[in-house]
């Protein structure tokens, strides 16, 4: 019966001709025995499970008709899903792919053309097709609807319902500069859909990249809305060369966490982008689980975590490219409390301090030509809204200023406070703005909500000091601006209050925002043009379905004084003894007193 009935609904839409809902038998199409759920892969029995929901509780036209189709989308188990390309290495020569499949379906390639809208056929027929092989890794139980209980009532499936999938990943490594390639993967008789990037020039000139953040998939709204910057984004930027994602893919983290809201963001939300463009991504505090769902769906370059004795969450959720005339620095802050850190005062922290001011400092010593250094992470040295009372940032202010100092970062993209946030560039000694390297803003009307500080455009030169940014989200979670009355309210630099989720340690912090600071109200992602003599930062609203924006701010970022040539040094932990002298605050870092002697997060000696 249950074959018949589809090839009878194929053979129908094949011909272009949906059969009338009124015709259909509605006990025959929603009983729960007419397909089998281990026929099929989850991502398109699930969508089946969902619209036979809806049809079971209205048969209206609408909803019969929908459970057609999805009878029709239904894919064999065999077939690959949650497809990604990721930055992996030299992007000139080298590519990361990751894909899913069903418990028990091991086998799959990823194949490339050299083309640009290569077709299947091409595929099938053409001498020029590179394979690469992919190793499969059975992922542990994981639980599928979770605390999402969107999914759970959406579908009728129960949150306790645990898969394991089979994770593959593939890493092309002799790619050829400046060429456009076509990609699928899977195996004979079961690819998935066709999707396209291409590699960096060889001698790079101007092009332009993509940074969302923060979608939270958890519901219809938050997919819908994801998807719709998706859209637009590769409607207005086609020609993007890559997507900068930091964190929080998802609502639901820890071990409860729910394997369908990833899904939803590779299969619906961000297909637009990952058919387009390779992802940059790194780890959320969102995205954290037990059931390590981060480090099953991407394959970046894992250096780091191999480096270092006490391995982090996630695997490759800190690496680094150069591309053009940019270093990016992708890091994670995540696993700041790993090996030891100061639980009190949150003065050091190992992993930071040690770890990655160390790989950070490598970095930029062994990448010293690149004009303009730019760091990616999911968590905020400096924020506007409600995740800056939170009682990390004073942690990573007091081990991660001194980094940026020493490694002269020019500009850091943050996510984390869902709103749209220009600030500095910082002083990272007194945590003030560096006002005469501002120039050409636009003065405009306040607006409490959309912008606080009455700033639209500049110039901001980043000679002495870093450019931090947060692009709002490309989502429906949004925060809201603080104002300068609260942002003084809040400070303190009394230690026996500062870490209780209230109040925070940067005196005059409303000053740091230099620019446009509000909540967009819509969908937001922002197109980063590397120029000969700036990054061109352009920001949009995604205002409909049909990939249609309007512009939000247009910024330059500028440096005219070269980097200096970073001083590796081997790791410095600060020795226990002066982490046991007395914690202080300074210009909104903190100190460290012993014997007389002052020092900073970094066991470096300071003069204040």
């Amino acid at each position: 019966m249950k074959k018949i009935y589809l090839l009878f609904l194929v053979g129908f839409m094949s011909m272009g001709i949906y059969a009338a809902t009124n015709d259909l038998d509605p006990a025959a199409v929603m009983a729960d025995t007419l397909y089998e759920a281990a026929d099929y892969t989850v991502p398109s029995y699930t969508e089946f499970l969902i619209a036979k929901e809806a049809a079971k509780k209205n048969q209206s036209q609408a909803n019969l008709q929908a459970l057609v189709d999805k009878v029709a989308a239904l894919q064999v188990k065999e077939q690959p899903y949650n497809m990604v390309a990721t930055i992996n290495g030299d992007p000139k020569t080298r590519m990361g792919f990751c894909w899913f499949t069903n418990e028990g379906v091991t086998d799959g390639v990823v194949q490339l053309i050299p083309a640009e809208n290569a077709t299947a056929e091409d595929f099938e027929t053409c001498d020029c097709v590179f394979t690469y092989p992919a190793t499969p890794t059975t992922t542990k139980v994981m639980r599928y609807t979770g605390k999402c209980s969107y999914a759970v009532n959406a579908s009728g499936i129960k949150g306790s319902v645990r898969y394991k999938y089979v994770s593959h990943k593939a890493l092309a490594d002799d790619l050829t500069p400046g060429t456009a390639y076509s990609w699928r993967v899977g195996y004979a008789g079961h690819w998935s859909d066709i999707a396209h990037f291409r590699t960096e020039d060889e001698n790079q000139g101007e092009y332009s990249f993509l940074l969302m953040s923060d979608s939270h998939i958890m519901n219809r709204q938050y997919i819908d809305e994801a998807r719709r910057c998706a859209l637009a984004a590769v409607k207005t930027v086609p020609d993007a060369r890559f997507c900068c994602f930091p964190g929080d893919f998802v609502e639901d983290g820890d071990a409860n966490n729910s394997e369908w809201e990833w899904e939803r963001w590779f299969e619906e939300s961000m297909e637009p982008v990952i058919k387009a463009m390779p992802m940059v991504p790194t780890d959320g505090n969102h995205d954290d689980s037990p059931n390590i769902n981060y480090t099953y769906h991407f394959n970046t370059d894992n250096y780091f975590n191999m480096a270092i004795t006490d391995k982090p969450q996630f695997e490759g959720i800190t690496y680094s490219f150069v591309y053009g005339d940019v270093l990016f620095l992708v890091f994670s802050m995540q696993d700041f409390w790993r090996e030891s850190y100061d639980q009190k005062y949150r003065t050091w922290s190992v992993y930071l301090t040690d770890h990655v001011s160390y790989w950070f400092r490598t970095q930029c010593h062994d990448n010293p030509d690149t004009k303009f250094r730019v760091s990616l992470a999911h968590f905020n040295l400096f924020s506007g809204s409600d995740h800056s009372v939170d009682e990390e940032p004073p942690l990573f202010r007091a081990c991660m200023l001194p980094t940026m100092k020493e490694c002269e970062i020019d500009v850091a993209l943050q996510g984390h406070d869902h709103t749209y946030e220009v600030i500095g560039p910082v002083n990272p000694d007194d945590c003030t703005p560096i006002l005469d390297a501002i120039s050409d803003r636009e003065e405009v009307p306040v607006d409490n909500n959309k912008n606080r500080t009455g700033y639209k455009g500049g110039t901001y030169c980043t000679d002495d000091g870093t450019f931090y940014f947060i692009g709002a989200t490309c989502g429906h979670k949004r925060y809201y601006p603080h104002s300068r009355e609260r942002m003084e309210n809040d400070y303190t630099d009394d230690l026996s209050i500062l870490f209780d989720n209230k109040h925070h340690n940067v005196k005059n912090y409303f000053d740091l925002f230099t620019g446009m600071f509000g909540q967009p109200e819509a969908p937001t992602f922002t197109k980063i043009t590397v120029k000969e003599d700036c990054l061109e930062f352009n920001s949009y609203t995604a205002d409909d379905d049909e990939g249609n924006v309007s512009l939000l701010n247009t910024m330059r970022i500028v440096r005219n004084r070269e980097h200096t040539v970073t001083d590796v040094r081997e790791g410095v932990i600060t020795p226990k003894a002066i982490m046991e002298g007395e914690k202080f605050i300074r210009d909104g870092q903190l100190f460290i007193r012993k014997d007389g002697r002052t020092f900073n997060a970094l066991g470096q000696e300071v003069v204040l």
